[in-house]
């Protein structure tokens, strides 16, 4: 019995400790972030909003100018590094593409677009089999997985599946419009 009490003891002692490391580690960070910090990262916000407008006009060429500045600005932007993914895959750039996808996965390891994207690249370079292993691991991570499906549909037609590709494909369109409020 005394040593129940005594490993107890040591648990509550031991998670005490813990928290205060914890509250100690969130006032160092805090003091670290400078104004300075923050000045990168709302730049890197406006320079990705500015990416994604030229994105949307069709000028790919100046939307990787502006996203990569976007990623100077703040190198722990993983949203930055997830469109220029995209971008370079609009371009055809697919190893560019999966090395920008797996820095923004560096820093958020549950970047399902970053996941999706990586598929869609290995994808368009012929490795189906590591596609299709890389998309069905963005599914677990995706609450309104439409475009994982979609390229998983795209994964098992060209494998000839053709059952299991229209089951994504109505997966896709199914949680699209969960998505947008449709269903």
């Amino acid at each position: 019995m005394k040593k129940h009490v005594k490993a107890e003891v040591k648990v509550k002692v031991k998670e005490k400790v813990m928290v205060k490391v914890f509250i100690i580690c969130i006032l160092y960070l805090y003091l670290l972030s400078s104004p300075v910090v923050f000045a990168q990262q709302e730049k890197a916000v406006s320079l990705y909003k500015e990416s994604v407008k030229f994105s949307e006009e069709g000028n790919i060429d100046r939307a990787i100018e502006v996203i990569k500045e976007a990623v100077n600005a703040d190198p722990n932007y993983p949203e930055a590094y997830d469109h220029l993914g995209y971008m370079m895959l609009k371009r055809g750039q697919l190893d560019e593409a999966i090395s920008a996808f797996n820095s923004a996965l560096k820093i958020n390891p549950r970047m399902r677009t970053s996941k999706t994207g990586i598929g869609l690249a290995l994808l368009k370079k012929g490795d189906l089999k590591g596609a299709e292993s890389v998309l069905k691991d963005a599914l677990t991570l995706n609450p309104y997985p439409s475009m994982t499906h979609y390229a998983l549909g795209l994964v098992y037609e060209k494998l000839g599946d053709y059952e299991k590709a229209i089951m994504h494909y109505k997966e896709g369109i199914k949680t699209y419009k969960v998505r947008i409020g449709k269903e």
